[in-house]
């Protein structure tokens, strides 16, 4: 009797243990970094070392980083960092001692996950096949992802088509908003280099980062045609397509504003 007894109050132990455990590590959740794009910029996957994001340098858009934090529902701003701050700066986004290099996410089926990254234009692969080479020192500044990952976000319900003139291109399909996102274990920092101070974001239990990274103009110019803008910043000469709704191209088509776009074998140094 006294064996059972002994034998059940070891087995109420484990059992309180292991559940403690799984408590504990249930807590040890991952701290995101979330990454938006918005506005003229060009984000580069030609190196396979890292990912680069070339804003461009455009008459009335205004480049900025905003860096909000998340706990509990509570949204916090950490940081504001304006144009003046950015001119001409070559920014650095890494996790120190992790050798994971920046990527994107490719799913085994992209018919059913909108997630996958080839959801979103590819300037260079989708529109002409070839490098069309950044003009680098038209650059407003440049942002360097050393480790992360970039998916698609908000695929457009409509099919657009591209233009240039007269001419129509044969691609026809909906796409995707570039995002990225970095995870950040126990013990983990990102840490953002290049800016007049560095700038860490912690590993914390229950905290998440968003980084907005835009290059927009005032909402009085929000109809132009400025997707054309990208084609002042590559060095190869190319018909100008621009995006327009399928349903609209035969009138009056308008194309997008202001979205970054993907230029999938081009490098920013």
């Amino acid at each position: 009797m006294k064996k059972a007894l002994s034998l059940m109050f070891f087995m109420l132990i484990c059992v309180y243990v292991t559940s403690f455990v799984g408590v504990v590590a249930g807590n040890d959740s991952k701290t995101t970094v979330k990454f938006d794009f918005d506005g003229l910029q060009a984000i580069a996957f030609g190196d396979p070392n890292k990912i680069s994001d070339g804003i461009l340098d455009v008459a009335h858009h205004v480049p900025k980083i905003e860096i909000t934090q998340t706990f509990n529902g509570k949204v916090t701003k950490l940081y504001t960092i304006s144009s003046q701050e950015l001119k001409g700066r070559v920014i650095n986004i890494n996790v120190p001692n992790r050798n994971v290099a920046a990527k994107r996410y490719f799913s085994s089926n992209i018919a059913k996950d909108k997630s996958d990254f080839r959801w979103c234009l590819d300037i260079e692969n989708d529109l002409f096949q070839k490098q069309l080479y950044l003009k680098e020192d038209k650059l407003f500044c440049k942002i360097h992802f050393n480790t992360g990952t970039f998916y698609a976000e908000n695929v457009t319900e409509e099919k657009y088509q591209f233009m240039a003139g007269n001419m129509l291109h044969s691609l026809k399909r909906q796409f995707g908003v570039p995002t990225a996102i970095i995870e950040l274990g126990k013990g983990d920092n990102l840490v953002i280099t290049g800016l007049e101070a560095n700038l860490s974001l912690p590993y914390s239990a229950g905290v998440n980062y968003q980084v907005k990274i835009t290059d927009l103009p005032p909402p009085s110019m929000s109809s132009m045609d400025h997707f054309d803008f990208y084609y002042d910043f590559v060095k190869t000469n190319v018909p100008r397509f621009v995006p327009v709704e399928v349903k609209r191209a035969t009138f009056d088509p308008r194309p997008i504003a202001c979205g970054a776009a993907i230029f999938g074998k081009s490098v920013i140094k």
